[in-house]
């Protein structure tokens, strides 16, 4: 019995001791105080606590080229679920890419073209 609530004491510090990493990078001319409208999201899959990665993101994908954008990267409250299960083992993280109203002017635009 002993044996098993120290097991469950350790699982439960373990799982304390994980942190809601965010990262968020601003690229060309954007400002942090700009609104922002989010154009894109990518899962990504990581493997013994986020040391090994499974694929590289393309920003190119989702601003299809624009000079200024927002790429946010973090671990959602499903993202960490599943890294407590596995114990760390798989670690998934969540991207999100934003421009501002200009952008996404432009973003719209090319797209529209691309449909034509």
């Amino acid at each position: 019995m002993k044996k098993i609530l120290t097991f469950a004491v350790c699982v439960c510090a373990a799982m304390m001791l994980q942190s809601c990493y965010s990262s968020s990078v601003y690229v060309g001319k954007l400002h942090p105080q700009e609104d922002v409208t989010c154009v894109g999201t990518s899962h990504n899959a990581h493997f013994f606590g986020g040391l090994i990665g499974s694929k590289k993101i393309r920003a190119k994908k989702y601003v299809d080229n624009l000079q200024d954008y927002k790429v946010k990267t973090y671990h959602s409250f499903g993202d960490e679920i599943v890294g407590g299960i596995t114990l760390g083992i798989y670690t998934p993280t969540t991207t999100k890419f934003y421009v501002n109203d200009e952008g996404l002017k432009k973003l719209k635009k090319r797209r529209n073209n691309y449909d034509d």
